[in-house]
């Protein structure tokens, strides 16, 4: 059996849907059905998808690769922030190739916060607000009640990408990782595309089309939103349930919400945010923007120009 040999850890809301989505059409390379799986992340219990009960529990969503297969991997952008997954991948694998796709901090945190209203884990719909709201629920209060882990809704260190960064080179060479932004990748998809085969070494599959993907979007019906996203103690119940019947149970329980969810979804653009909370974000990521700098090697004087 094949085992993950790649890991794009994050970050979310930064192109790693599409990158999921271009990767898994490719003949050579083998993805599993289930986007964020999360399994090394286990101080976010309550992401998994999936209960797993052995680490032969997980590599059985990689047993369909074969050896037409170059690279075997999975994208879960959780990875980033997790304390202990970026570890655990090392003692797993310490040859893995890791990629991370990142974005202006300022930019990303409007997308998270949009994202999270979108799946119920935020209940602020004021930017400004919940930005505000970061140190009472660092105290545990005020944590809405479908949020899956707080530190989800700390957007300030959600978005401290050369602090994350730091961590991932004092556990992996930097020969092993590779740092897109999605500024490069909208810009020209196919250019990223090719870099990311080379750097797993994936012969190029003359791919030309590269759709948008996971664009901000809003429900459709808020009745069924509420539905396939409960409060906490109820997801509990329910996973708790479903991880009776096992890991291919789960895994097919999995997509079907999956499709549910993408059914009750329709593209909703974003609001210009005020360029006084522009202002405030740049002055807060100022000096983790020229940290990111640094150690990328990329100017980033544009992340905090005036817009």
């Amino acid at each position: 059996m094949k085992r993950p040999s790649f890991f794009v850890a994050g970050a979310p809301r930064c192109g790693t849907t599409a990158l999921y989505t271009y990767l898994k059409e490719h003949p050579r390379v083998f993805l599993p059905a289930i986007k964020e799986i999360h399994y090394f992340a286990s101080d976010f219990p309550d992401v998994h998808k999936i209960k797993f009960n052995s680490v032969d529990d997980y590599l059985n969503l990689f047993a369909e690769a074969n050896e037409t297969h170059l690279a075997v991997g999975e994208i879960s952008p959780l990875y980033l922030y997790s304390t202990v997954a970026l570890g655990r991948i090392k003692d797993f694998n310490p040859a893995a190739k890791i990629i991370l796709t990142l974005r202006n901090p300022v930019d990303f945190v409007q997308s998270i916060h949009q994202l999270n209203l979108g799946l119920l884990r935020e209940d602020e719909p004021d930017l400004a607000r919940a930005w505000d709201l970061q140190e009472l629920r660092r105290q545990g209060k005020m944590i809405p009640a479908s949020c899956r882990e707080p530190e989800l809704v700390m957007y300030g260190e959600l978005g401290q990408f050369g602090k994350h960064i730091q961590k991932v080179y004092e556990l992996f060479p930097k020969e092993q990782v590779l740092v897109i932004l999605f500024d490069d990748f909208a810009a020209n998809p196919k250019a990223v595309y090719e870099t990311i085969l080379s750097f797993l070494d994936v012969p190029s599959d003359g791919r030309t089309n590269f759709p948008p993907v996971n664009a901000g979007f809003e429900h459709r019906s808020k009745l069924l939103a509420r539905l396939i996203h409960p409060p906490q103690p109820v997801y509990r119940l329910f996973m708790k349930v479903i991880s009776l019947f096992g890991v291919d149970f789960m895994k097919n329980v999995s997509l079907i919400y999956g499709k549910i969810e993408a059914l009750n979804a329709r593209r909703a653009p974003r609001d210009p945010l005020a360029p006084s909370m522009r202002a405030k974000l740049q002055n807060y990521f100022r000096d983790d923007i020229h940290l990111l700098a640094s150690l990328t090697g990329r100017d980033l004087s544009a992340w905090l120009a005036d817009q």
